[in-house]
C-alpha cells in the first residue's frame, strides 16, 4: 500500500506592520534616529531577522513536487513584503526612490545603510566637534547639561557612544571659572562620577552661587553719587582752566585778587576737601566689606 504524501504545514500567521508603526519618517538628517526606531519596532515583533538576513527564504516549491508551491515560502514572502511596504512608507518622498525597486526588505535596508553611511560619518564628526566646543556661557546648568547629554545620546545612536568619563571631561572643561572648586573635587575622586550624580552636584552648586551673588552686589546709590560728584568736579575744573587761559594778559593783575578770594573762603575749600575725603573713605570701606 502506497503511503499518502505528507500534507504541507499550515501557513504561518502574518504579522501586520505598516508605516504607522514608525512614527519618525526618514529624512536626509535623521537617519540614526529613524534606524533605531525601526530596529526597535521589528525586534519587538520578532521581525528584525528579515532586514538582517538571518531568515533565509525557503524554497518556492516542495521538494516532492516541482510544481507544488511551498506554503512556508508563501508565508515568508508575504511577511517580507509587509515589512518592505512599511519601510517604503516610512521614508520621505525624496528618499523613496532609493528603495522603490528593492525586491526584499533586506535589500531595501542595505541600500539605506549604504546611502547614509557617509552622511553618518560626517554627522559623527560634527557631533564630536560640538561636544568638545559647547561652553556653558550664560545658560543655566540644567540647560547646559541637557544639551551635552543630547549630543552624547545622538552619538550613541550613530554607533559612536561617549563614555561617562569622557562626557565628564567635556562638561567640566566648559563650565567656567565659578565652578573650578567643584570641578577639582569631582576630578580628585577615586570612584567614577555618573551623569545623574554630576547633574545633581552641579545644580546644587549653581543654586549656592545664586544665593551668594546678591550679597556681593554693590549699592547702586553710592556708585551713582560718586560718579556724579566726579563729573561735576571735572566740569568745573575744565571751565576754570578755560577762563584762566582766556584772561592770560591780566593774570598778573588778578592774581592778588584771586589769592585774596581764596583766603577769605578758605573754610569752603576745607569743607570741600573734607567731603571728598569722606567719599573716599566710604568707597574704601565698601571695598573692604564686599571684596
Amino acid at each position: 500500500m502506497t503511503p499518502e504524501p505528507t500534507p504541507p504545514p499550515p501557513p504561518t500567521q502574518i504579522i501586520q506592520i505598516t508605516a504607522s508603526n514608525f512614527l519618525i519618517r526618514l529624512t536626509n538628517t535623521n537617519f540614526s534616529s529613524w534606524r533605531k526606531q525601526v530596529q526597535s519596532a521589528l525586534i519587538g515583533l520578532k521581525l528584525d531577522c528579515y532586514i538582517l538576513g538571518d531568515t533565509k527564504p525557503p524554497a518556492k516549491f516542495l521538494a516532492s513536487s516541482s510544481s507544488t508551491p511551498n506554503p512556508e515560502y508563501d508565508s515568508w514572502f508575504r511577511q517580507d513584503q509587509t515589512i518592505l511596504s512599511a519601510l517604503l512608507g516610512s521614508c520621505s518622498d525624496p528618499i523613496q526612490p532609493l528603495i522603490s525597486s528593492a525586491e526584499t526588505s533586506r535589500e531595501a535596508w542595505d541600500r539605506l545603510i549604504t546611502s547614509f553611511a557617509n552622511t553618518s560619518r560626517s554627522r559623527i564628526l560634527s557631533l564630536k566637534a560640538k561636544l568638545a566646543s559647547n561652553p556653558k556661557g550664560t545658560r543655566s546648568v540644567i540647560e547646559f547639561l541637557q544639551d551635552m547629554k543630547r549630543i552624547a545620546d545622538e552619538l550613541a545612536l550613530v554607533q559612536a557612544p561617549v563614555t561617562d568619563e569622557d562626557l565628564l571631561i567635556h562638561i567640566t572643561c566648559q563650565l567656567g571659572e565659578e565652578y573650578q572648586n567643584i570641578v577639582a573635587a569631582l576630578r580628585a575622586r577615586d570612584n567614577p562620577v555618573t551623569f545623574p550624580e554630576l547633574f545633581e552636584k552641579l545644580v546644587d552648586h549653581e543654586r549656592m552661587l545664586k544665593q551668594i551673588t546678591p550679597q556681593l552686589s554693590p549699592p547702586a546709590m553710592t556708585t551713582v553719587n560718586y560718579t556724579n560728584r566726579q563729573t561735576r568736579s571735572g566740569y568745573r575744573t575744565a571751565t576754570d582752566n578755560q577762563n584762566f587761559r582766556q584772561n592770560a594778559q591780566g593774570r598778573a593783575a588778578t592774581r592778588s585778587n584771586r589769592n585774596q578770594y581764596f583766603n577769605s573762603n578758605s573754610g569752603y575749600g576745607s569743607n570741600r576737601m573734607s567731603r571728598n575725603n569722606i567719599v573716599c573713605h566710604l568707597e574704601q570701606a565698601y571695598f573692604d566689606v564686599y571684596l
